[in-house]
Formats: structure tokens, C-alpha cells, sequence
């Protein structure tokens, strides 16, 4: 039987930290089944899901733990299965001005409608041919059946005129 394991990993980025956490898992026969990893103001940071049997879980844990000496943060905590309210994926994109708060807006408006984040990516850039900031962000997003995708999409208009939004639905694989 196996024993699933969410992690997060942080600390100063420098080649080869991937390599060690992937080395130090498969060492002890665990499988990498998921990961997303940035690198964000000289910091390396990431979280990822592995499956290990359940005679390594403790090993593993125990040599995820030691890399603390070599510079890397890691917080371990068991996956555990959820039930799961019937919902269906969307992909958010919002395009605006910079502005401080606009993501505690959009954020609780996804609250509001019980609409869980999967990812968040976001940046600024500069704004063509001025002198202003945009706001870029990419959301995946799981909304509940209860919700329609023109509701959400009303609602998160409504937040701010200058915010563009782009709601879509993903491409069937």
C-alpha cells in the first residue's frame, strides 16, 4: 500500500535542488506524481504530491527533513482523498491596471461563489507605449455546477472596469 505526501520546498534557488528532493524519492522507490516550482525573488519554491509505499514513508520523511542542512525548507503533510462537490474546470484570465488589493478582490469574489483555485500564476508589466503597470493573472479554477459560467463571469466584471477578464473552459485532452 502506498502513502501519498504533499510537500512544499523552499529556499535560496542554485542548480541542482530539483535533483536532490527527485534522487532522495526515488532512492526510496517513491513516485513523483505532480509539481509546480518557481523561482521568485532569488528563492526557489515549490510544492509537489509523491506516492511512496508505505514501508519507505517514514525513511523518506526522515531524509526530506535532513536537507534542512543544505539550505532547503520543506513542510510535509500527508495527502489525504476529500469528497468532492461536483464542479467543473475554467480558466480565468484577468488583464488591468496594477493596483494594490486586486487580487484579495478577485480571490474573495471566488470565495463568494464557492469557487476553488487549482493554480495561480500572475506578474506585471509594463503597460505599451505608457508609463503604467498591468496586471496579468492566470487562474485555474474548479466552479461548482451550481454556478454558471455567465454568472461568474458578470460578477468578476463587475469588480472593476479597468479589469479584463477572459473566462475559458479547457480543451478536452
Amino acid at each position: 500500500m502506498n502513502k501519498t505526501l504533499v510537500l512544499t520546498l523552499i529556499g535560496e534557488d542554485r542548480p541542482g535542488l530539483v535533483e536532490l528532493v527527485s534522487q532522495l524519492i526515488a532512492e526510496r522507490q517513491g513516485q513523483w506524481l505532480e509539481s509546480q516550482f518557481s523561482r521568485l525573488g532569488g528563492k526557489f519554491a515549490g510544492i509537489l504530491r509523491v506516492s511512496v509505499p508505505q514501508e519507505h514513508g517514514a525513511e523518506l520523511e526522515k531524509g526530506l527533513r535532513a536537507l534542512v542542512g543544505q539550505g532547503l525548507r520543506i513542510v510535509i503533510e500527508e495527502g489525504q482523498q476529500s469528497a468532492v462537490e461536483p464542479s467543473y474546470p475554467l480558466q480565468l484570465r484577468f488583464v488591468g491596471m496594477d493596483r494594490c488589493g486586486v487580487v484579495a478582490e478577485i480571490s474573495e469574489m471566488l470565495n463568494r461563489y464557492g469557487v476553488s483555485i487549482l493554480s495561480l500564476n500572475s506578474h506585471c508589466s509594463p503597460a505599451p507605449m505608457s508609463s503604467e503597470v498591468l496586471f496579468h493573472a492566470d487562474f485555474d479554477v474548479q466552479v461548482p455546477v451550481s454556478v454558471s459560467c455567465e454568472r461568474l463571469s458578470e460578477a468578476l466584471e463587475a469588480l472593476t472596469p479597468e479589469l479584463m477578464v477572459d473566462l475559458e473552459l479547457p480543451e478536452a485532452v
